[in-house]
């Protein structure tokens, strides 16, 4: 597509990018006019391919020449595929003002129906803009008589400045915008649509319904109603789907208007960002794993050993996370430059409005002990206890921050731990948001302190949510500890199980493949994700997306992480291997297969399944399967190793997670040296290579003296990503018992 010349400048993104660089930076500044100017270029190229040159670009008119009639026209849903917490809003605001510069006139923008955050979005807006920028109302300002509203405000300034029109994604707030834009006459100029949070309400709802019953029967979710009008009316627009998490917007039906069709932009972060790479590596020094499942039942099961009446009865991997929380603000309250800032530890381990009281109680029985104690108004054995839990956390902490003399911090702490007084914030709580004091900051919450909620100053994070099943693009966004906190990253913690650490783990990773996958070609978006496994419809009943999905990551590696070995269960598939391989000599060869054969070879090395760990054997055969039959890949390679310096007998595992074959392989290679799965990538990255290891099986090794044989998939590079979903059923959650 041939570009058109866009105007890169303008007064109100000049000013706006002046002040934005005052607070993140100049580099990190001039980052987000950048994107700024790749999403307009992609608005304006394909807003005159599709609806005709003039319109729009450096020499516009904003004035709509040619109407289009009838259905949504085809080719305008983009997708700005931002990070969690990466400052998606600054994106919007920087594109709208960029966007007027070239002559777009009508901005709508849609936010979460959450009341609090929408008037925080709308404020933003009206702030950010106020220099030479396009007029800002919201869903408030027009809600008496917004017809009147539209004729005698809107229409005044849509053909000159340019209005933005926020709207909560309530169906009533809808319908008055759709009177809105009629009245103001906004079909006659080019329009602009941010969809913030797109995945979320503003796909069909009903789609899996209507699949069974039919569309006669069951009509359009109301909101994705709603703003297909609103689409229709505004006629000649782009529509910007914005969101970190896209997963059920990409496995939309080719004909869905809320498929995106082109990515507008992957904005990459300024360099102040602490995102997964930071959290999810193997050896990350920000993770702690010292949380016990155990603690987070008791924390959520009433009548269990936790008793709120009991002050230090209290679970050690919260009683850790709150120490160093303690320090680490301590800390920086002494030596950070701003005397109000404010440091916050936030508390997400349920959606029950029940456990978040038990959780507050528990919290502030601590606080006050721990508070006396080192004031010394109890006794000498509990001031003693308190120092050596908080020299636990000044060792955790040390590992990565300069922290002055502990006696120092606790001298400091005296003065301040009593002001540390948790806060709940669910249904429950009338304010409905957090309102944070200077310093100290304890909140508790679920998912009200999720999707599209910054948390200010965040510094310990104590995450325990479990749920039975977990949905892939529901669990990402619970990363509230993602962000702009460089200033704070030597205290930053995740506290976390070790299990769900691994989920998010397998989360992140295939969401760097999904973005490494539609960046080979974001202007011509052709990822497809393909279904594997044996319930390959969406298993929730009100959206196209999978109640637990998960996705084969582009380019990695995956191997079993709990392998079958023991002589009664793989003898038989032991002797099958060795005829089957026997062809296939020579360690360092990659020898050109059928897929078929290396389906029938992953046949006969089986495992048991490890919590959500990608790899399941039935699984990656079908996934073998998929690019054979629907990805057109017909031939892979195979690599047989044996071992060179045994002449063939195999192979001696040095990663064995346990001597008695407890616990599961992690890493990023498996059983392989990396160097023979580098060697893969990167002599034959379009198709699938499995490499297959001989293990000798020594009884001196703690195995049983029979060899057996372990598989490494590298999966190509391709435009397909292949998505699965863990199990049958979702998990129903009683919405009278959230935040």
């Amino acid at each position: 597509m041939s570009k058109i010349d866009i105007a890169t400048d303008g007064y109100c993104i000049d000013k706006f990018i002046e002040r934005v660089k005052n607070k993140i930076g100049d580099i990190a500044g001039e980052q987000l006019k950048q994107t700024a100017v790749e999403v307009v270029q992609n608005c304006v190229d394909v807003y005159s391919k599709i609806f005709g040159f003039g319109d729009v670009g450096a020499t516009g008119t904003g004035i709509v020449s040619k109407s289009h009639k009838g259905k949504i026209a085809d080719g305008t849903t983009g997708l700005i595929y931002g990070k969690v917490q990466s400052g998606k809003t600054n994106t919007t605001i920087a594109t709208l003002a960029l966007a007027q510069a070239n002559h777009f006139r009508c901005f709508i923008v849609l936010t979460s129906d959450n009341t609090w955050l929408g008037k925080q979005t709308a404020y933003r807006f009206a702030n950010q803009l106020d220099d030479g920028g396009p007029v800002v109302f919201n869903w408030e300002d027009w809600r008496s008589d917004p017809e009147d509203f539209g004729k005698n405000q809107v229409l005044e300034y849509i053909n000159d400045t340019g209005v933005v029109l926020v709207s909560t994604k309530n169906v009533r707030h809808l319908d008055n915008l759709l009177t809105v834009l009629k009245s103001s006459r906004a079909s006659s100029v080019a329009t602009l649509i941010f969809d913030d949070e797109a995945d979320n309400a503003s796909p069909n709802t009903n789609e899996a319904k209507q699949a069974k019953k039919g569309k006669d029967v069951v009509p359009d979710s109301a909101v994705f109603e709603k703003i297909g009008k609103i689409r229709k009316e505004v006629a000649n627009h782009i529509y910007l789907q914005i969101t970190a998490t896209p997963q059920s917007l990409l496995l939309q039906s080719l004909d869905e208007p809320c498929k995106p069709v082109f990515c507008a932009a992957l904005p990459q972060p300024g360099n102040n960002y602490i995102g997964g790479d930071l959290f999810f590596a193997d050896d990350s020094k920000y993770c702690c794993t010292k949380v016990d499942l155990k603690e987070l039942d008791q924390l959520k099961k009433q009548g269990g050993k936790i008793n709120p009446g009991n002050n230090w009865d209290i679970p050690p991997g919260l009683r850790l996370a709150l120490c160093c929380f303690f320090l680490g603000s301590i800390y920086k309250i002494e030596t950070a430059n701003d005397p109000d800032a404010k440091y916050s530890f936030l508390a997400h381990i349920d959606h029950k409005r029940i456990t978040h009281s038990t959780l507050e109680k528990v919290i502030r029985s601590f606080v006050i002990e721990l508070d006396k104690a080192i004031r010394g108004k109890i006794s000498v054995a509990k001031r003693e206890q308190a120092l050596k839990w908080l020299s636990e956390a000044y060792e955790e902490l040390s590992s990565t921050a300069t922290l002055p003399p502990l006696n120092d911090l606790v001298t400091k702490l005296e003065h301040k731990l009593r002001n540390a007084i948790p806060k709940v914030i669910d249904a429950s709580n009338p304010d409905k948001e957090p309102k944070y004091n200077t310093g100290m900051n304890i909140l508790i919450g679920g998912n009200r302190l999720g999707r599209g909620v910054t948390i200010e100053g965040l510094m310990i994070t104590y995450y325990g949510r479990d749920a039975k099943q977990k949905t892939m693009d529901t669990v990402h966004q619970h990363a509230r500890m993602f962000g702009y906190r460089q200033e704070l990253l030597d205290v930053t913690r995740l506290f976390i199980p070790q299990h769900i650490l691994e989920d998010f783990r397998a989360i992140h990773e295939a969401d760097e493949g999904m973005r490494q996958a539609i960046g080979d070609d974001p202007n011509n978006m052709k990822i497809t994700p393909v279904w594997v496994g044996s319930k390959l419809k969406p298993t929730r009943s009100n959206v196209l997306n999978p109640a637990a999905i998960n996705a084969f990551t582009p380019g990695k590696a995956i191997f079993p992480p709990d392998p079958l070995w023991k002589a009664l269960e793989i003898k038989k598939h032991t002797e099958i291997l060795t005829k089957l391989l026997e062809p296939y000599t020579d360690d360092d060869t990659l020898h050109e297969v059928d897929i078929d054969l290396l389906i029938q070879i992953l046949s006969h090395m089986p495992s048991r399944p490890s919590g959500n760990y990608p790899w399941e054997d039935k699984r990656v055969q079908e996934v073998l399967k998929a690019m054979k039959n629907m990805a057109g890949i017909q031939q892979g390679r195979l690599n047989v190793r044996r071992g060179k310096d045994t002449k063939g007998k195999g192979l001696r595992l040095v990663n064995r997670p346990a001597k008695d074959g407890s616990g599961t392989w992690r890493g990023t290679s498996g059983f392989t040296s990396p160097d023979w799965v580098n060697k893969a990538k990167k002599h034959y990255p379009d198709v699938p290579t499995l490499i297959v290891i001989l293990e000798e099986g020594r009884k001196e090794d703690y195995w049983e003296g029979l060899p057996f044989y372990l598989p490494t998939l590298v999966l190509p590079k391709s435009k397909f990503v292949f998505m699965f979903n863990y199990s049958y059923e979702s998990e129903e959650i009683d919405d009278s018992q959230l935040e």
